[in-house]
């Protein structure tokens, strides 16, 4: 078809064609090429129908359709009735009704997930729903066609005599007016309003508090969510005065990297058409969606007036029931726990502020107690989540029956509970309450026939006492049940201000610590492991130290717990497995080829284990061989082992990986089930030959780890060696190696090599 369009131009110079011919001529050629790519589109190009109408794709979009089958989506979890999730983990919303509709349309299976601030991006590729023209991600780009645009409108309080005067934006002049201050409309507020003093708060609910209050006289929010708001939560104080000439739009956001995903969603999006009807009147509470029984009202009518009137009128009240009855019961599965039917964190925080009021009110204190079940993930780990999710039912129960019936008692966390008591005289109503607490969880829990003790540690804080902050309450009264556990479990304690001085300094010490992971201050040492029998060194444990900027070399003891606690151990143990590599190169090369190095690896590493798989690629391509490295884990982790944790190290063993278990003997001691993993050494605690002396508790029992130990076919490390004695006596019980300050101090890795050196020629 393309040929036939292309004229030989000496042909056309030959021929007698008049000026006004080869004009036609020229237009018709160019005409042609123009209709080309239109022609090639309409022939390769696939139609799909549906309610919504037709759709064209490209080949590559259908093509792209056929290979992702599922698409991941990030989705926020407390904008209702936008976007939202119930205690059932289910997400629920405009905008999921949005992506089921997508779905019926293109055969697209969504994968819901929580949206959040410090969420995966990689693992996302579709945001459901934007509002500002910055997306927050950068590789994810704002779809051009919003499918949902809201008015803002002006919401009173009832009982303020100010409201009547307020018809418009103009009548809110001089006047307080709490707005949402992320949001593109507080900036328009404020730079075409000046004269109107705005009050940002970061959500709904604080505005609406602070409308109750009457600390401002209106707040401007978004239609949608706020005449949502008023009806499920009954806020029959708040009543809209008047339109603003601000709205906002509600667009996805799709990853830059996924183009034909996003010609796809806006092609959907706009066949659905934005603020499509059907999909609102499911969250509109109001009786325009009854209007549709009009026109047959009408008929019936005029034939039985009276009995077709009545019977649309009980239709319209049933159905309005059904529909209250339902948001009733998504406002309850928003506001309660799924598991105990305790109220959850957001209605607790509802709670707290309203008896903070009504504290204010009365001058009397309010207090909280932050109670954490301790030995709870034990039972859970071993005896399975069914029985764990019975004992937090059972828990629950008993702690609602040790508090009065107008305190609040919620479930905070996983095993986590919270109570906030009002109309209290002094502390020892709180202790009293406690120690009612203690002792009901220390009673022995029957769950299917079976007995489980677990016990509980708590944390108290006061109300104005200890601060005016809800947050920092929660802060307080959690940083106080950690002073509890710190001093044994099983106790309360009242939250003291040095609490505070502590939490600083970790909270100091975390930011100086992630400070160290991008700067890299951190170094290896290395400690010899030496063979007992022929004074060789083949082995070394390699120990991390942190070079603070300020305060000097810091020992692993005092930041290692920390960067568990807050995930930051991934980074660092790998940053220890590679640098290791590295090292140990040069002690092959330099010294023998027959060097191992243990690593430490925390059990919190294994929770994600394809970071620990990924370290065999990086063996290969160091030129290392897997017998190189030994790593060292806690007897803990291999108690109950999950089965990504057996696989876990099966796949490093098989790869020539060897395991070592640290600290022997301070755990659970059982040499039998270590079998079963194959581990190659054993290293005994410190603790055991620190006082090591002839026929004393300690050489026993090292004696008899050693035994065991080897007829099993494992290897034996003592830890601690300080003195000749020591040495001579775990050499006498046939203790294969040696570790400790008698051989040797960590050292830098130049005064490790030195070491090495000056060893050999001994």
């Amino acid at each position: 078809m393309i040929k036939k369009l292309f004229i030989d131009l000496r042909s056309i110079k030959q021929s007698r064609f008049s000026v006004a011919q080869l004009r036609a001529l020229l237009f018709l050629v160019g005409l042609s090429i123009l209709l080309i790519p239109v022609a090639i589109k309409s022939e390769n190009s696939v139609k799909v129908h549906h309610k919504y109408g037709e759709i064209q794709l490209t080949p590559n979009e259908v093509a792209w359709l056929k290979t992702h089958p599922e698409v991941r989506v990030a989705v926020k979890h407390g904008w209702m009735p936008i976007e939202f999730k119930l205690e059932s983990n289910q997400h629920r919303g405009i905008s999921v009704d949005y992506l089921q509709a997508l779905s019926s349309i293109f055969n697209i299976r969504f994968v819901l997930s929580d949206y959040s601030e410090n969420m995966n991006t990689s693992a996302v590729d579709v945001i459901s729903g934007v509002v500002s023209t910055n997306v927050k991600y950068p590789q994810f780009k704002r779809q051009p066609y919003p499918f949902l645009t809201f008015p803002f409108a002006i919401y009173v309080n009832k009982k303020s005599n100010d409201h009547l005067e307020i018809t418009s934006m103009a009548d809110l002049n001089h006047k307080r007016v709490a707005v949402f201050k992320n949001g593109p409309v507080a900036k328009e507020i404020a730079a075409n309003y000046p004269q109107i003093k705005l009050l940002y708060v970061d959500i709904a609910d604080e505005a609406i508090e602070e409308l109750r209050l009457q600390r401002v006289d209106a707040y401007i929010g978004n239609e949608i969510i706020i005449d949502y708001h008023i009806v499920v939560h009954r806020l029959k104080f708040v009543e809209k005065v008047a339109m603003t000439p601000f709205s906002s739009d509600v667009s996805m956001a799709v990853r830059d990297d996924l183009p034909e995903l996003a010609s796809i969603l806006n092609k959907g999006l706009q066949a659905i058409g934005k603020n499509n009807q059907e999909i609102l009147e499911n969250w509109q509470i109001s009786d325009s969606q009854y209007q549709r029984w009009l026109a047959p009202a009408a008929i019936i009518a005029s034939l039985f007036l009276i009995a077709g009137l009545m019977r649309i009128f009980k239709l319209k009240q049933t159905i309005r029931r059904q529909n209250i009855a339902a948001q009733k019961t998504i406002w309850h599965q928003a506001n309660y726990d799924y598991l105990t039917d305790l109220p959850n964190r957001h209605l607790l925080d509802s709670r707290l502020r309203q008896a903070m009021d009504k504290a204010d009110e009365s001058l009397s204190p309010v207090g909280i107690l932050f109670i954490d079940l301790d030995n709870f993930k034990h039972v859970n780990d071993t005896a399975g989540h069914s029985i764990g999710d019975k004992l937090i039912k059972e828990a629950a129960n008993r702690i609602t029956r040790c508090v009065r019936a107008y305190d609040t008692t919620a479930r905070f966390g996983g095993d986590e509970f919270m109570v906030v008591m009002s109309d209290f005289d002094n502390e020892e109503a709180l202790e009293k309450t406690s120690k009612k607490i203690l002792a009901v969880l220390q009673q022995p829990f029957q769950i299917d026939n079976e007995l489980f003790y677990i016990s509980a540690s708590i944390g108290l804080t006061i109300y104005p006492n200890d601060t005016s902050d809800p947050e920092a309450l929660f802060s307080y009264a959690d940083q106080a049940m950690y002073e509890a556990k710190k001093l044994g479990r099983n106790r309360f304690q009242f939250f003291q201000a040095s609490m505070q001085l502590d939490t600083t300094t970790r909270l100091a010490l975390m930011n100086d610590l992630r400070e160290a992971i991008a700067q890299q201050q951190f170094e290896l040492y290395y400690q010899p492991i030496i063979n007992l029998d022929t004074q060789e060194i083949l082995k070394a444990e390699a120990l991390i130290r942190w070079n603070h900027p300020a305060n000097g070399l810091i020992n692993p003891s005092e930041f290692i717990a920390l960067a568990e606690e807050t995930g930051l151990i991934e980074e660092i143990g790998a940053w220890v497995f590679h640098q290791v590599l590295h090292d140990i190169k040069h002690i092959h090369a330099q010294y023998s080829p027959d060097f191992q190095v243990s690593v430490n690896v925390s059990p919190k590493q294994f929770i994600r284990p394809e970071r620990l798989l990924a370290w065999k690629t990086a063996i290969v391509n160091a030129g290392v061989a897997g017998r190189h490295i030994c790593i060292e884990i806690t007897e803990g982790l291999l108690l109950q082992p999950s089965l990504s944790v057996v696989n876990t190290i099966s796949a490093l063993r098989d790869f020539g990986i060897q395991f070592s278990i640290d600290d022997f003997g301070t755990g659970y001691s059982a040499l039998a089930y270590l079998n079963k993993f194959d581990i190659e050494y054993v290293k005994i605690d410190r603790s055991f030959t620190h006082n090591l002396q002839a026929n004393n508790q300690d050489a026993i029992l090292c004696e008899a780890i050693t035994s065991m130990a080897h007829k099993l076919g494992m290897t034996v490390v003592a830890e601690g060696i300080e003195t000749e004695a020591q040495a001579r006596m775990l050499s006498s019980f046939e203790c294969d190696y040696g570790q400790g300050y008698l051989i040797s101090k960590p050292k830098s890795f130049a005064d490790f090599m030195q070491f090495l050196f000056e060893h050999q020629k001994m």
